[in-house]
């Protein structure tokens, strides 16, 4: 089952189109928003994306609590404050 963010968003599905563009050859990649990113710097951001879905999800599976989940997520990539901080709960039920 996919689960949608208010966005209509959801993180297994960004992951595969993460995944896609990054068979894709390019230089620079122009998002809609954000900066302009080298081809390295799109494939870190991938990974972080990734470690960040998986990591959620394992700790989810740990029964922790959204705090606690967001205080790993905030220590281990430095991410979880502000608009992101809105995603948790909705990942939590995605990435059971």
């Amino acid at each position: 089952m996919t689960l949608f963010h208010g966005d209509r968003g959801n993180w297994t599905d960004m992951g595969k189109a993460l995944d896609e563009i990054a068979k894709i050859d390019f230089d620079f990649l122009i998002a809609g928003h954000g900066p302009v990113l080298t081809k390295q710097e799109f494939l870190k951001h991938r990974d972080k994306v990734a470690g960040i879905r998986e990591r959620l999800r394992e700790l989810n599976r740990q029964g922790k609590s959204q705090e606690e989940i967001t205080q790993a997520l905030l220590k281990e990539f430095n991410w979880g404050t502000g608009p992101a901080a809105g995603n948790i709960p909705g990942m939590m039920l995605e990435l059971r």
